[in-house]
């Protein structure tokens, strides 16, 4: 189910697939694949998610994972301006450095669901200020403004999580497949371009070839193949915008 907004800006080509506008509110139950960042710009709101109610007021900042089921409730005078954030193609965040830890926690649910940033707290007036320039240039668009919106995003997680205002779950972190996982994207990410087999993983990783499909599978609802794909495409299409190299070599580049 995707995510209501109004007045809402052209989805951008960044890896994050950046959508800002004004949230929709209503009283029926929201769930969505995007992620949120919310800026309460007028009246007070509340909001219901992970058994617990929320009230949110005039300049309070909010985070909401994606994936979760939420009400909002008490809004007839509330204004709400969102970034969401489309964390679909896995394999492009990881070639962008976003490490898979946060990648999986977010869209797994294996992390915190919510967190409410007030005007007192420290982080606050980075988040603000980081919010207002990615909304201005997805709006705006103006050349490169695609390095303005990496840069930006990247310091709002990190506020996120650093402050500890998101938390990824300890039962993840602890997690025999989990990390077995990080030892295989890992490889893979290395080595993709080199035309890298399930068989090879297996044998760099000590992991056989059926439990690396197991984990795929299971823990990323893709496919070996289908991941390797997805990264040598995303290479490919950074190479053709960037380089002037015939396809036949951009291909060969990219482990096709």
């Amino acid at each position: 189910m995707g995510l209501e907004l109004l007045r809402s800006t052209s989805a951008s080509n960044s890896v994050f697939r950046v959508v800002c506008g004004e949230m929709v509110l209503s009283d029926k139950q929201n769930l969505h694949n995007e992620a949120v960042f919310g800026h309460v710009r007028e009246g007070v709101l509340g909001i219901s998610i992970d058994d617990q109610s929320i009230v949110l007021e005039k300049d309070d900042l909010y985070f909401i994972s994606p994936n979760r089921k939420y009400r909002f409730f008490d809004n007839e005078n509330a204004s709400v301006e969102v970034i969401s954030l489309n964390f679909s193609n896995a394999a492009a965040m990881s070639q962008d450095y976003i490490p898979q830890s946060i990648i999986r926690a977010l869209i797994n649910g294996n992390c915190s669901s919510f967190a409410k940033i007030s005007p007192s707290e420290s982080s606050y007036a980075f988040i603000l200020g980081a919010f207002a320039d990615v909304k201005n240039a997805e709006s705006e668009k103006p050349e490169y403004f695609q390095l303005l919106v990496y840069s930006k995003m990247y310091g709002m997680f990190y506020e996120l999580f650093s402050n500890k205002y998101i938390k990824i779950l300890d039962v993840e972190m602890r997690s025999k497949k989990y990390r077995a996982l990080l030892r295989v994207t890992h490889y893979i990410d290395e080595h993709y371009n080199e035309g890298v087999s399930l068989e090879e993983v297996a044998e760099a990783t000590g992991i056989s070839r059926y439990y690396v499909s197991h984990l795929f599978k299971e823990l990323m609802d893709n496919t070996f193949v289908g991941y390797v794909n997805e990264l040598r495409l995303n290479h490919a299409a950074m190479l053709l915008v960037t380089t002037d190299s015939p396809i036949i070599e951009i291909a060969s580049k990219s482990g096709f």
